[in-house]
């Protein structure tokens, strides 16, 4: 990667999502970008992801992720965390793994692993 390591890139990913400034995560991903979810076997596109990713404010009072850890990879990055969110004065904590594909300075493809459980118990209540 031009003048930013895979890591430094991964960082500056999820600080962007977490902020919520999906303009800049659109400009990171290719336009045929896929993202795939073990929970529900479904590959989001481009537009489909970031329309998830730009409603996260209006689903939650609070949302974050704790306990990021980084591993570049040949052709991209893994990414551990624990995704913390907050509805209703209720809470969950869920681990996630998340492998990204990069090419040419954009992410390609992403596969994202969590149980849903614990959100769907915090969306049942």
């Amino acid at each position: 990667m031009s003048g930013e390591s895979m890591v430094e890139y991964a960082e500056r990913f999820f600080r962007l999502v977490e902020a919520g400034d999906i303009e800049a995560v659109s400009a990171l991903y290719h336009d045929d970008v896929a993202v795939w979810h073990n929970y529900d076997d479904v590959e989001q596109s481009k537009e489909e992801n970031l329309a998830t990713l730009g409603s996260i404010a209006d689903r939650y009072d609070r949302f974050a992720y704790a306990e990021p850890r980084h591993v570049a990879i040949e052709g991209g990055f893994l990414r551990q965390h624990v995704i913390e969110v907050e509805r209703g004065g209720k809470s969950a904590a869920i681990p996630a793994i998340l492998r990204v594909y990069v090419e040419d300075g954009k992410i390609r493809r992403i596969e994202e692993y969590f149980d849903r459980g614990k959100l769907d118990a915090l969306f049942a209540s």
